[in-house]
């Protein structure tokens, strides 16, 4: 009886350790910085750098974002742009670029310009050759004012070559007025 007593206690206790380990598995995508902070650099071929961030330490509602910056860009001229992402909560700033970077298969920026004429595409690809867009060419054409919405998609084991802006959920999703002059 104390040897089947023992082993059902023995069982118990490594089936509480197991669980426990599973849940905190420090790598599980589950699990997401907020993002806070988002910062696009633009490059023409002059060598001419513009950098708009949109920043929003307490995140989605509380306080409205204390920073965001008009894109404003040039007609007819090609721009290459990079995005950061960071969360800047608490007096800290954390990278969350790499983060995404590093599970990039499972992640995909979007870029739906409206009211504007710009052509957007993405030139970073993930392992298996899928869009990621941190990186990405801007082609503008007429002047005009409009705006663009930048939706960062998570996309766990379903990610395809050619995914609509709704697949997966959002881990980001914000309006940016948008100026070609």
């Amino acid at each position: 009886m104390k040897r089947t007593m023992f082993m059902l206690a023995s069982f118990a206790v490594l089936t509480m350790m197991s669980c426990k380990k599973d849940a905190e598995k420090p790598n599980d995508e589950s699990e997401h910085e907020a993002i806070n902070s988002v910062t696009f650099t633009f490059s023409d071929n002059s060598g001419t750098t513009r950098v708009f961030k949109l920043e929003d330490p307490d995140g989605d509602g509380g306080n409205p974002p204390t920073r965001i910056d008009n894109i404003t860009l040039q007609a007819n001229k090609t721009y290459t742009m990079q995005v950061t992402l960071q969360n800047i909560s608490g007096g800290t700033t954390k990278d969350i670029t790499s983060s995404v970077q590093s599970q990039s298969k499972h992640h995909e920026l979007f870029f739906l310009p409206s009211g504007v004429a710009v052509t957007i595409t993405k030139t970073d690809k993930d392992v298996n050759n899928y869009p990621i867009g941190l990186a990405s060419t801007w082609a503008t054409t007429a002047t005009g004012n409009g705006t663009v919405r930048i939706k960062l998609m998570h996309k766990p084991f379903i990610k395809g070559p050619n995914d609509a802006a709704t697949v997966g959920h959002s881990d980001l999703d914000i309006n940016l007025p948008l100026i070609i002059n």
